[in-house]
């Protein structure tokens, strides 16, 4: 039926929640034992730099990187952040990568679909959403990558899945979109009459022409 497929990373092929707590807890502890700073007092203040990062940089690939968040942190805390901020950065990113693997959908769809041209479609740095395909495999099954940093714009703008598509060398009707993020993912592709499927553990509602609600990537079927 589709002739190729643009798929989504984050919340899609793995469970990006817990990892994530795990990560942010490890540099915490590492803080606070290095510091001597209370869990609360770093957690606030980490919160109140991630914001300022995102004030500052609204829209665009960086004001997801981590290394701008640990050093805005850093020099809220008064502390030294060029001496810090890399080992905050690594201590995050080396923690979530150990911990990172396929959810058992994702190996099921690919079973099924890795045959397929795949477009792995990404926000983020590009950097570190290729360390996730080193890791995750992803170049097993899939050809090309569009992450927000290549793109200069992040989903839902129509540019990140038109230059999928280009990549893919198909048309909108000839793909098809796979991704967890309603607005970003699933509204993005219908800009372009993409049809999609939305992961999500939402009770079943109805949907405009062309969307599929699904709970698991492995129960994908067309």
């Amino acid at each position: 039926m589709y002739k190729g497929i643009l798929l989504d990373i984050d919340n899609t092929l793995y469970q990006y929640d817990p990892i994530h707590e795990l990560a942010q807890q490890a540099q915490f502890d590492y803080m606070a034992k290095t510091f001597s700073l209370s869990i609360e007092k770093i957690q606030q203040t980490y919160n109140a730099a991630k914001a300022q990062v995102k004030s500052r940089l609204p829209a665009v690939a960086a004001s997801h990187n981590r290394l701008l968040y640990a050093q805005s942190c850093c020099e809220l805390l008064g502390l030294d952040a060029l001496s810090h901020s890399m080992k905050l950065y690594n201590i995050y990113w080396d923690t979530f990568l150990s911990e990172l693997k396929l959810t058992e959908g994702a190996q099921t769809f690919f079973n099924h679909y890795g045959h397929l041209p795949i477009c792995l479609l990404t926000d983020l740095t590009a950097h570190i959403q290729h360390r996730k395909v080193a890791k995750l495999e992803l170049m097993t099954w899939a050809n090309h990558i569009v992450t927000s940093e290549e793109a200069g714009c992040e989903k839902p703008h129509p540019y990140m899945f038109e230059l999928g598509l280009r990549k893919l060398d198909l048309r909108s009707d000839e793909v098809c979109m796979i991704g967890d993020n309603y607005k970003k993912d699933i509204l993005g592709a219908q800009q372009l009459g993409i049809n999609s499927f939305w992961l999500t553990d939402k009770e079943t509602q109805q949907h405009p022409t062309g969307i599929t609600q699904m709970k698991s990537l492995g129960d994908i079927k067309w």
